[in-house]
């Protein structure tokens, strides 16, 4: 052998002992990895660490979690769900807060995170309010509002906050994540936004053609309205009149008045005020406001109403409340007041403790108010209007009256026939067994179209069958409010009926039969009228019954039953009202 040869057989042999190393080395790692338990969730967590496998490891670990949820039926706290979490959520949401993913997984795993509803996960969370990119990340902000609405992190609130502020409703993506950013913000609610939200409530709107800019204000400042009427916020109180008083904001009016009722006595004092026309800063404010809808050349009749507006709409807020001191401003108002606000007010008066005399002034109001006049916005007529209100009076002594007013009413046929009508249908609502004499009067009273009567007939044989079956005894009509005869369209007028004589009758003992009946009713008028009995029957209010209320809309909501939230939608300003009056 040469002496070359001799010296390169070392270096071969040591070639192919590396290479031989280098293979043994792979097909152990090979040996190793193969070994690896594909169905551990550890072994997926360890894989989060590579960025090559972070990936396929995220999906597989949000697989894990569906077959845990599969398996103990959706309870996040059941047997095989609950340890799961323990050992996967930390460092998923590590790997989310640290960023560096791609678009797709950032988006799995804050799904994921959400999904589980583990406070746990709230960093990733908050950090996706964050990001938060108009037209971008919309997707990502679901989720995340969604887990956090659920969780309730105090460290949220100020992410949450400057999302709601950025959100654009009135463009496409942004009002398909405006629902769930409306519900998180009330679900979390911190106090620390009082001032923000107050702010928002001052912008004015005033270019109503303006349909993005309405559409965006409209959005903020309900929800604000909604908030701060949730938090009680006092130093809310004249905003949200504000809010009431504007007619370029009166798609918010109804919010900010359900507010002004949360938050109840302590709102009291400056609609007294601003009724009386005492509260300069308001009086003012409502007399702009009205006048800009009239625009650059109003006229004299226009001044004139906008002079006034404020005394319908404090009217309308104190009665919502339902406070026994509001009675007696809204009495003196009503002294005052001519036409349209007169109107107003004696429908509202309906809506507080009745006494005798509210009742002897609501009867006044109705014989001064004209057969013609049409009351805004709608045009409605108002005696026919408040024909229809005097049933909130829940009183069988106003039946003779009904009859007489409308079998006395002159004017143009149209409004007489309309008042004529409604005169009829609330007399049918109230007649006591001893009064029906009295309401076959005006039913058979003829007219240009053949009887008074004729158009309700069946109404009228419904309302005849109840009394004969029941008398004056009210549990028998809170047993006809669950018959099935009271929730069918043909028939409803037996439940109405029922309702109200449950309320003619009854006495505070008997909210809690109309409340354990509520199960049975299903038909959503006889269901409001149901609630409103309760309202009458608590002039001092009653925290007790609001609660068990609040309780039929919890339930109603749980079951995602449209039907339920629609006809429980009268539930809440009737617990309101009874919580401001308890106060």
């Amino acid at each position: 052998m040469s002496r070359s040869a001799r010296s390169i057989l070392p270096l071969l042999r040591s070639l192919l002992l590396g290479a031989a190393t280098a293979s043994s080395m792979a097909l152990s790692a090979g040996i190793v990895a193969g070994c690896a338990d594909e169905n551990d969730p550890e072994t997926h967590v360890k894989r989060l660490d590579d960025p090559a496998t972070l990936p396929q490891a995220v999906n597989r670990l949000v697989q894990f979690f569906e077959d845990a949820m599969t398996r103990d039926n959706k309870d996040r706290s059941g047997p095989t769900v609950k340890p799961l979490l323990d050992q996967i959520v930390e460092p998923m949401t590590q790997k989310c807060v640290a960023g560096d993913l791609d678009e797709r997984t950032n988006s799995k795993l804050i799904k994921f995170l959400s999904d589980t509803r583990d406070p746990r996960g709230s960093a990733c969370l908050i950090k996706a309010l964050k990001d938060y990119k108009a037209d971008s990340t919309e997707e990502d902000v679901r989720w995340a509002v969604r887990g956090l609405a659920a969780t309730k992190p105090k460290d949220a609130a100020g992410p949450l906050l400057d999302v709601f502020t950025k959100l654009q409703h009135a463009k496409p993506k942004g009002s398909t994540i405006s629902r769930d950013v409306h519900d998180a913000m009330i679900e979390i609610n911190d106090p620390s936004w009082e001032g923000q939200l107050i702010t928002m409530l001052g912008r004015p709107i005033n270019d109503p053609k303006d349909v993005a800019t309405l559409r965006n204000e409209l959005f903020w400042q309900i929800t604000a309205a909604e908030l701060l009427g949730w938090q009680r916020s006092e130093k809310a109180v004249v905003p949200l009149l504000k809010v009431v008083l504007s007619p370029l904001k009166a798609d918010a009016a109804a919010t900010a008045i359900l507010a002004l009722t949360k938050i109840g006595k302590p709102a009291i004092e400056p609609t007294i005020a601003l009724l009386k026309g005492e509260h300069k800063e308001l009086v003012e404010y409502s007399q702009v406001e009205n006048l800009k809808r009239a625009g650059d050349k109003p006229n004299a009749e226009q001044k004139k109403a906008a002079e006034a507006a404020h005394v319908a709409a404090a009217a309308l807020v104190l009665a919502t409340i339902g406070r026994q001191e509001s009675v007696q401003p809204l009495l003196a108002a009503l002294e005052k007041a001519e036409d349209v606000p007169r109107a107003i007010i004696a429908r509202e008066l309906t809506k507080v403790p009745k006494t005798p005399e509210t009742l002897a002034a609501f009867q006044a109001a109705y014989e001064k108010t004209p057969a013609s006049l049409q009351v805004p916005p709608a045009g409605v007529n108002g005696r026919a209007m408040l024909a229809e209100a005097a049933g909130n009076f829940f009183d069988a002594g106003l039946v003779p009256w009904l009859v007489k007013t409308a079998l006395s009413a002159r004017g143009e046929e149209d409004d007489v026939a309309q008042i004529r009508d409604v005169s009829l249908l609330t007399a049918l609502k109230l007649v006591k067994a001893d009064q029906i004499a009295e309401v076959d009067r005006l039913a058979n009273t003829r007219s240009s179209s053949g009887t008074v009567g004729k158009a309700f007939e069946k109404e009228i044989k419904l309302a005849k069958g109840l009394l004969k079956d029941c008398g004056d005894k009210v549990e028998c009509y809170v047993g006809k409010l669950g018959e099935p005869a009271s929730q069918a369209k043909d028939t409803q007028f037996q439940g109405i009926k029922a309702a109200y004589m449950t309320g003619v009758l009854g006495t505070p003992d008997v909210r809690q039969s109309i409340i354990d009946a509520m199960p049975k009713i299903s038909n959503a008028a006889v269901r409001f009228v149901s609630v409103s009995v309760i309202d009458a029957l608590s002039p001092k209010g009653d925290a007790e019954v609001a609660t068990k209320l609040q309780k039929i809309v919890d339930d109603g909501e749980a079951s995602k039953d449209a039907a339920k939230i629609s006809a429980n939608a009268p539930f809440k300003t009737v617990i309101y009202r009874l919580n401001a009056r308890a106060q």
